[in-house]
Order: C-alpha cells, then structure tokens, then sequence
C-alpha cells in the first residue's frame, strides 16, 4: 500500500511539474516581470527599511527607488544610442581599416595557385551593411524593442508597488499565511531569509566582478586604442551577469574590433590574452572565493538552469537563472521528499 502511494506521489509530482512548466512558458509576459520586481523588492528591502527608520512616507520612498531605477534604464539606452551614432559616423574609417587588413590577406591568398581575392568592394559593401536603411529598420526594431520593454517596466513597477508593501513586514505576513503555527512560521521565515540572503550576495559579488571586468575592458581596449572601449566595458559589465557564457559573448565584438584595429600579429594575440585573463582571474578565482559556498549550487546546476531558464524567458530568464534555482532548492529543501534532488543540486562537502 505503501509503495503505491509513493508511487502515485511521484506520478501526481511529474505531472505538477511539467504543468508549472507550461504555465511559466505561455504566461511569461506576467511571470518575467513579476518575478524581477519580487527581486527587486528583496534587493530594496533594506533601503526601505531605512527609510522607514527615519520617518520617510512610503509613497516618498517608494517614488525614490521607482525614479532612481528609471535613470538607470534610461541611461543604459542612451549608452546604446550614442554608440551606435557613433558607430554609424565612423563606418568610413573602419572600411579604410578593413581594406588595410585585407591587403595582407590578398598577399597571402595570390600566393597559392589558382585563387584569387578581390578587395576593391569593401568599402561599397560597408556602406550597404550600415546604409541609411539599415539605420531605419534598426531604429523600428529598437522602437518595438522598447516599446515591449516598457511594458515590461510598466507591469514590474505595478508588481513592485504591491510586493514592497508586504516585504517590509514579512515576517508578519508568513505568520499570519502558517496560520500562527510557531514552528512551521520559523521554517517558513528561516527560508525566505535565506533565500534574501543568498540573492543579495549573489548580486553583490556579482556586480563588483562584473563592474570590475567591465572597467578592466575599458582600460584595455583604451590602452590598445580599441574604439568605443566604453561601450565593449559597458558591454561586459551586463553580460556578465549571465553565467558562463555571458562573459565569452561579451569578449567577442572587442576582439573583432581588436582584430580590425590593432597592427601585428602579436599585439593582436596579446590583446586577446589580456581580455581572456580578466574573464579567468575575475570569474574563475576571484568570484568563487569572495562568493564562497553561500549559494552551495553545482556548476552542472547551474549551466542547467541557464538553459532551462534562458529556453523559457529568454535573455530575462538567463539573468535570472541563479536567484531562480537558489529559489528553488530553497523551496525543495522544505519538503522531505526531495531531498536527494537539493544534494544533486548543491556542492559537495570539503573534507
């Protein structure tokens, strides 16, 4: 009798699963931004508790953090736009740049028999690829792009608004959810403090050795005269924030331009080196030591719910990937029943 109800839970607990699944997929426009404002609640408890200590009205403090994040948003488009006006000014000097490089590729291919490299076009190609056309479909497709992200904000501070309110006395709120049972609201507190905790570190390490490689891309790219070096810093201070493979997108386009820019060969391959030994030092020493084992995630935990999270939400999905699956073993660390999959899912002990 036993083991057909345990086997009728694991049935019922497949199914449950695979049904949050679909609804987190085909209801994602209210999911992704409910689910950044109640990140964005956990980072800005603390600020709102502050203001709170001080007697600061809740409207006054909430239109402060509602004002500060939409500066933040607006100055990240304008770095974009600046450097793709930029960008479009220059495109003569890179053609001229270009044709230099493909000079020495034009030697090299002439000396093998029977082919033969045409050079004349770059520049008219150049000038098709980012024509005045190009320009416009690029600006209708950043139009409906930020069209839908305002969307997105505007739901998010909808959720925000609502979230912060009950953030602030969450310790209230879980009791009086665990119906006043004082061991199961101690459970239930104890997790969520954890779960703040664990996001709040993640972001902090985060940010600092994202900031910290961003200005290190900066530096490098200014010091071999790379343009648009703060856009590629820029440029690899958000990407970082995706695990693993953020870091290697975000080393391509200033090695592209490294490549298009810089004379000789071995300034071209030490260039690449610095870049590489920023993203090594950065993501592979420093970050896991000043993270430590605080969020006890595996890397093959996380590389699986960077796909999983990135497959269903997109670009969101994958910045929201480790603060979701340190979520979810929080949640599956309360039931008794998955146990083995929090263990598969954390690092093992240090002997």
């Amino acid at each position: 009798m036993e083991k057909n109800i345990a086997t009728i839970k694991i049935i019922l607990g497949v199914f449950l699963a695979v049904l949050v699944i679909y609804l987190l997929n085909i209801l994602s426009t209210i999911f992704i931004p409910f689910t950044l404002a109640v990140f964005i609640a956990l980072i800005m408890q603390p600020a709102i508790r502050w203001f709170k200590d001080r007697k600061v009205p809740y409207g006054v403090s909430i239109s402060l953090i509602f004002l500060v994040t939409l500066i933040f948003i607006m100055g990240i488009g304008q770095v974009i736009y600046n450097t793709g006006a930029s960008f479009y000014k220059q495109k003569d000097k890179l053609g001229l740049q270009i044709s230099s490089k493909t000079k020495g590729i034009e030697s090299i291919i002439e000396r093998i028999p029977g082919l033969k490299f045409d050079n004349t076009n770059t520049e008219q190609i150049l000038n098709q690829v980012i024509s005045m056309d190009w320009i416009l479909q690029s600006t209708k497709n950043v139009v409906a792009t930020v069209g839908d992200f305002t969307s997105v904000l505007f739901m998010v501070l909808i959720f925000l608004a609502a979230t912060l309110g009950g953030i602030i006395n969450y310790k209230s709120q879980l009791r009086y959810l665990t119906q006043g049972n004082d061991e199961r609201s101690s459970n239930v507190i104890n997790a969520f403090e954890k779960v703040q905790h664990s996001i709040l570190k993640y972001l902090k390490v985060k940010t600092i050795v994202s900031l910290t490689t961003g200005i290190g891309f900066w530096l490098i790219c200014t010091l071999f005269g790379i343009d648009f070096a703060p856009f590629w810093g820029f440029l690899a201070f958000i990407l970082n924030f995706i695990p693993t493979f953020g870091s290697i997108v975000a080393s391509i386009p200033p090695i592209l331009m490294g490549l298009i820019q810089i004379p000789g060969t071995g300034s071209i391959i030490f260039f690449i080196v610095c870049l590489a030994l920023i993203q090594i030092i950065m993501g592979n020493i420093i970050e896991p030591k000043i993270m430590g084992t605080s969020l006890s995630l595996n890397m093959a935990t996380i590389i699986i719910g960077l796909l999983f999270w990135g497959y269903l939400w997109g670009v969101s999905g994958m910045i929201l990937s480790v603060p979701l699956m340190v979520l979810t073993k929080v949640i599956l660390s309360q039931l008794s029943d998955t146990q083995v999959i929090v263990r598969m899912m954390g690092e093992l002990p240090k002997n």
